[in-house]
């Protein structure tokens, strides 16, 4: 058993996009697999296979946190705390600051650096801001989804987005239903572009648009919440894939009333949309990691961004073509990069494996 032992203050009291920061570092260091206990005065210890002591009011924004051997915790090179092994028991007698003392001069502690803020009344602004930056799916959150956030998600969809979680951090709001909102938002586009007058077209990509948004806000609820599931991801993943599907096929069916060779490009825009999602996921799936790619940009976010601007300049046939030559051009580049990536690692550790889908 690990136990994560926090020095109590007020601040831990005040509210920060719907939980207290109590419930925060409870929550944050539960997954980390210790058990939590506050304490004031009086402090007696349990027998433990470690001990994590929090000295210092602190907003730990790090997901994946691993904590583990004897090391002193570090956040902007300002010490929050320390953690110790079970051998601490022997060197406390009832003062804590002493025993860490002597713990620290007879063993050596390593420094590791968590990605944290110090909490005080007058940085909750400063606090919230950050725990909002930790939503987004970047290397530096620890987040380890398919894909890190594409080009128009980091510069357009997470500007509105967060915006949006906050408001909803406080309200009866669950990520699933998030989830299914976007997707009839979807389904509403589709319609609109079946009317196939510019009008409706110009409504459905703004949908189209509002969609993509809400596709940030679903998982940005559920990490703000400590919401997430497996079963959430993957209806993320699946309603996307339908959300997807619908869109095109709406766009083609209209298209194809005044050529019906646009059927063709219809069908190899929804197989790029199809196979741009499933090599990401095949990856991680079979390498365990997510799918880091320097690429053509083409990633979910961006096509439907490309949908959004064809429907805004009534130019939906454009936006199925780049969206089928660049997303079948970077399912090809993909088999080639990993390929290669797969041989590279494969001769570094002298064996071969043998993988089918």
């Amino acid at each position: 058993m690990k136990v994560a032992l926090i020095k109590d203050s007020k601040v831990y009291d005040n509210k920060l996009l719907g939980l207290t920061l109590r419930e925060r570092i409870k929550k944050t260091l539960e997954r980390a697999g210790f058990v939590v206990e506050f304490f004031n005065d009086g402090l007696t210890l349990r027998e433990a296979e470690s001990y994590l002591f929090i000295l210092e009011p602190v907003l730990i924004l790090e997901r994946d946190l691993r904590l583990e051997g004897k090391k002193a915790l570090i956040s902007d090179n300002s010490l929050f705390g320390y953690l110790f092994e079970g051998d601490f028991r022997n060197f406390f007698s009832g003062d804590l600051l002493s025993a860490i003392e002597r713990y620290i001069s007879m063993n050596s502690i390593e420094k590791q650096e968590v990605w944290a803020v110090k909490v005080s009344e007058e940085n909750l602004k400063k606090a919230e801001k950050l725990l909002l930056e930790s939503l987004v799916k970047s290397e530096k959150t620890g987040l380890k989804p398919a894909y890190y956030d594409g080009v128009i998600a980091r510069v357009v969809n997470r500007k509105i987005s967060l915006r949006i979680s906050k408001f909803l951090a406080g309200k009866n709001v669950t990520p699933n239903q998030i989830t299914v909102f976007s997707f009839l938002l979807s389904l509403v586009a589709a319609m609109l572009y079946l009317i196939n007058n510019y009008l409706a077209t110009l409504v459905a990509g703004i949908i189209v648009q509002i969609h993509n948004i809400l596709d940030c806000s679903d998982g940005e609820i559920a990490r703000l919440k400590f919401m997430e599931s497996s079963y959430g991801a993957w209806l993320d993943g699946v309603l996307d894939r339908y959300a997807d599907f619908v869109i095109i096929f709406s766009i083609t069916f209209s298209l194809s009333q005044l050529n019906q060779s646009y059927w063709i490009l219809g069908f190899l825009a929804a197989f790029a949309a199809l196979m741009i999602a499933y090599t990401g996921d095949k990856f991680v799936a079979a390498y365990k990691t997510t799918y880091k790619s320097k690429g053509i940009p083409i990633t979910r976010d961006v096509r439907l961004f490309i949908i959004f601007l064809g429907s805004i300049f009534n130019q939906l046939a454009a936006s199925l073509i780049l969206i089928a030559v660049l997303g079948n051009a970077e399912c090809l580049r993909r088999i080639f990069e990993i390929k290669v990536l797969n041989s590279e690692t494969t001769t570094s550790k002298g064996w071969t494996t043998e993988r089918r889908a």
